[in-house]
């Protein structure tokens, strides 16, 4: 699902009208990079996509960061020469997260090009933040604009780095307001929750599932989790031990358009990650007229109003157990229209292109 924020805000720039290219690097082994198409080129839903296939001397036993480092730069200077041959010279470079800002940054200075940096990567919004992302976080400075996806973020990169960023929040993909939530008549309550299962549990999948285990809930309320990644193992283990299998099921990775098909068929979206950006997953659920469960970290309790749903503190099995026991009873009493009405005026894919179309235009009237 790398790149699926990405690509929902090209398609919604694209759909104003305007031409926009997309180039993404991804970096393998030697063996696989030889027998790859470095730089493959494709029409998405009108947007220009260029996949670059970058070469990585780093294995699991032996690393060389540095050469890695030259070898990106490289990487992307071949594939933006390679798209501006092809789409011409661009008005403005719009780079997502530090790390690609960093290796793209050559352009300020060799093409004099105007530089807008979207950060919504959760490692910058940690008390603990890499002193390798602090080294390169001086390519901040550099650009034009930055926009961080909330206010939390916003406030870490400038207490860490003294960066003013303007808050546009994330825009949710028109795919999940084709539907609202099925009214079922199964006597089911249906809790759902979605991310990636890594291994530093972010996510907090592992207190949701004992939040459910102490709620001691009847057969008819079941939990679906939607993703995939190395600590689902460790989560299916932690269901099994409960005795839970049959109430908790863990989905699997899925497109957009199924998941949309999922949050439909729920009554509940619950958040209980220990840290995010903004947390998409939520306004994707609100979009659907679902009521939230939702941890304080780092991005919903900027936008999570209490018509819409529950805050809680996160790590906190107690309250999160307690808030799904009161979601059960009081579900009903949330007006599913207003909250799909308040998605929708606040982060449709129309609404924030809006916004992002007038930072371009800030920038290049000051250039």
């Amino acid at each position: 699902m790398n790149g699926n924020y990405e690509a929902v805000q090209a398609k919604a720039l694209a759909a104003k009208g305007h031409h926009v290219a997309v180039i993404s690097v991804k970096n393998v082994s030697i063996l696989r990079w030889i027998f790859s198409t470095h730089i493959r080129h494709r029409i998405v839903d009108g947007v220009d996509v260029y996949d670059c296939t970058g070469l990585r001397l780093s294995t699991r036993f032996c690393k060389f960061k540095k050469w890695d480092e030259r070898l990106l730069f490289r990487t992307y200077r071949k594939v933006i020469d390679c798209c501006m041959d092809e789409c011409g010279r661009p008005d403005i470079v719009h780079a997502h997260l530090l790390i690609n800002a960093f290796y793209i940054s050559f352009i300020k200075e060799q093409y004099h090009l105007p530089l807008v940096i979207t950060e919504h990567w959760t490692e910058m919004n940690r008390d603990d933040i890499d002193p390798r992302l602090r080294r390169i976080a001086s390519i901040y400075k550099l650009a034009d604009r930055v926009i961080c996806v909330s206010q939390a973020l916003s406030n870490s990169l400038k207490k860490n780095f003294g960066v003013n960023a303007l808050v546009i929040n994330n825009m949710v993909s028109d795919v999940f307001f084709e539907n609202k939530k099925v009214e079922r008549n199964d006597g089911t309550f249906k809790f759902i929750a979605c991310g990636a299962f890594r291994e530093n549990r972010n996510k907090g999948f592992d207190i949701l599932v004992d939040a459910f285990a102490q709620a001691s809930f009847p057969d008819n309320v079941q939990l679906e989790i939607i993703g995939g990644g190395p600590d689902l193992p460790f989560i299916a283990n932690k269901i099994a031990s409960y005795g839970l299998s049959k109430q908790i099921r863990l989905l699997g990775v899925m497109p957009p358009e199924e998941v949309s098909n999922h949050l439909c068929q729920s009554d509940c979206f619950v958040l209980s990650s220990r840290i995010e950006t903004f947390a998409i997953v939520v306004i994707e659920a609100m979009a659907k007229g679902l009521p939230i469960i939702a941890t304080r970290c780092g991005g919903p309790e900027t936008f999570l109003r209490p018509e819409h749903g529950i805050l809680i503190d996160k790590e906190d099995t107690n309250q999160l157990s307690s808030a799904m026991k009161y979601m059960v009873e009081h579900y009903k009493d949330y007006d599913l229209n207003d909250i799909r009405a308040f998605s929708l005026t606040h982060f449709s894919q129309d609404v924030i292109a809006n916004q992002i179309i007038t930072v371009y235009n800030q920038v290049l009237n000051k250039n």
